[in-house]
């Protein structure tokens, strides 16, 4: 989460904003890339620009169409943060930090997806940090370098590892693998802190709540559904009051949507409670009261609902996107809608899976197809500042978008800052995310948790009981050559797909205007 540091200087600069564009109300939506901010407003009978003409951060003020667009040579970020804080937007509140909507009404879903946009924000720093030490883990565990060594299926080390290659090596690889494990617990702990953060609730109560619905304790999703503590419906002592009877001893670690569901209830638990102005039965009886309500509602009403929720969507995604014929149907339609579920926020319901399915099967089928993703946007954004290589605004945006894409993974700079405006350059990975995703379906390529990116092939995995889990077997050639195959492949297609639809007549006629609107300094 980035700290909002206020720059009185910044600050009292962009209070001169807030007044030259009418107001907070007069706005629609906040862009930003690289070089500058754009104001989309809503009646330009309202802007009095010339109250920035002795502006200093701002370079340059420009007026195109209904944008206002404010050039800064440098701290752009640092100034965008002011500016919503100069507009009495909280930052916490903002699930896009490349395109901020202000005064427009939002359909259900999109709301929705905002949401867990907004709850899984200040959760990001731990998620960096999950994604590395999978790798980390899978570097050390389940990548076979081929090294003539024996494997241990009782401490679960695969021959030709690193961490089969001693006793030290395999020390340093069960550290790494209880490390990430303990970090999957955590994200699960962390989400009802955010929420209550967000509600303004007490983050103390936040916190307990998390641990309590995730204590070792309790069953998780993945161990009760296997069939070692009965069938569904049909379960034993361990996970229920008698046998057959009701299960209560369900575990929320791994259940993200449940979780988010009850910690909103305990949040709305402690409002009511908090009015209660009476200090010994607040304090004895209020109080208290909210952690262990909410921990019996969740154990008996919603966990049972939401192991079935949880597993229900598990199963029906690896079943989508393995089965031998409703993969070659779902995931290429997937691609072609990646880059516009990234745009419209619907990507957060597949990061939400992606975890799940992680924390349930070591395992996940979704970051092959993030991978295609963002190398695909990244290559048509280098498309696009290849072919009006001539336009130096277009390339100060361009260049450290794509160069971020294709080595973190991140794709928003990029669609946002230079794809949307042009929309042939999503189209072309559209296309592109595709061609890579087919090639990836194909071979049974299954990666851990890491990073979608060119450094995909540090979450490849080779493990056979991850692969058993989604019952995938990896064609011949191995899952790092046909990783490769697809990467070029995506690469290929795509630069060549979005220099084609920049040559259709609509597009060139598009591009001229953008180029005019948003990356000129006349």
């Amino acid at each position: 989460m980035r700290h909002v540091k206020i720059n009185s200087h910044f600050y009292d600069e962009c209070k001169k904003v807030r007044e030259a564009v009418g107001g907070i109300k007069n706005i629609e939506l906040i862009n930003r890339c690289s070089t500058r901010i754009r104001i989309k407003v809503i009646d330009k009978s309202k802007l009095d620009l010339s109250k920035l003409k002795s502006s200093i951060i701002f370079v340059k003020t420009l007026l195109k169409e209904d944008y206002v667009q404010l050039i800064i040579n440098k701290n752009i970020e640092q100034v965008f943060l002011n500016l919503l804080k100069a507009l009495k937007i909280s930052y916490d509140e903002v699930p896009n930090d490349f395109e901020v909507r202000v005064n427009k009404s939002e359909s259900f879903f999109k709301a929705f997806t905002d949401g867990i946009a907004i709850i899984v924000k200040p959760l990001i720093p731990l998620l960096i940090t999950m994604a590395i030490v999978a790798t980390l883990s899978n570097v050390f565990n389940g990548i076979n370098f081929g090294f003539n060594t024996e494997g241990n299926d009782e401490l679960k080390i695969a021959a030709g590892t690193i961490a089969s290659t001693g006793k030290v090596a395999a020390a340093i690889g069960l550290m790494f693998r209880t490390l990430s494990d303990s970090l999957v617990l955590a994200f699960s702990i962390m989400i009802p802190w955010s929420i209550f953060k967000l509600m303004k609730g007490s983050q103390a109560i936040g916190i307990s709540i998390g641990v309590v619905l995730c204590f070792h304790g309790l069953l998780t999703t993945n161990s009760i559904m296997d069939g070692k503590h009965g069938g569904l419906f049909n379960w034993d002592e361990t996970v229920s009051f008698i046998k057959t009877g009701y299960p209560w001893k369900i575990s929320f670690e791994g259940q993200i949507l449940p979780i988010v569901g009850v910690s909103f209830l305990a949040v709305y638990i402690e409002r009511f409670a908090n009015k209660f102005d009476i200090p010994v039965f607040k304090e004895m009886i209020a109080i208290p009261m909210i952690t262990i309500s909410t921990f019996f509602i969740a154990l008996l009403l919603i966990a049972p609902v939401g192991l079935l929720l949880t597993y229900g969507m598990n199963v029906g995604i690896v079943w989508a996107t393995t089965n031998n014929i409703a993969k070659y149907i779902f995931n290429p339609i997937l691609g072609l809608a990646l880059p516009w579920l990234v745009i419209t926020g619907l990507i957060q319901v597949l990061v939400v899976i992606n975890l799940q399915q992680f924390t349930n099967f070591g395992g996940t089928t979704m970051m092959p197809l993030f991978t295609q993703l963002n190398i695909a946007v990244a290559t048509s954004i280098l498309a696009v500042s290849l072919i009006n290589r001539h336009n130096k605004e277009l390339k100060r945006t361009a260049i450290p978008s794509y160069s971020l894409a294709y080595v973190s993974g991140s794709t928003e700079p990029a669609l946002f800052g230079v794809g949307l405006k042009f929309i042939y350059p999503v189209i072309a990975a559209s296309i592109g995310a595709t061609v890579g995703i087919i090639i990836t379906t194909f071979a049974g390529v299954i990666c851990t948790n890491g990073n979608a990116s060119l450094l995909i092939f540090l979450s490849i995995t080779t493990d056979k009981e991850i692969l058993n889990n989604f019952n995938v077997n990896t064609i011949a050639g191995g899952p790092y050559l046909w990783m490769a195959i697809a990467i070029l492949a995506t690469f290929i297609t795509t630069f060549f797909a979005t220099i084609g639809l920049s040559k259709l007549k609509v597009f060139k006629e598009m591009s001229n205007k953008v180029l005019e609107r948003d990356f000129s300094v006349k």
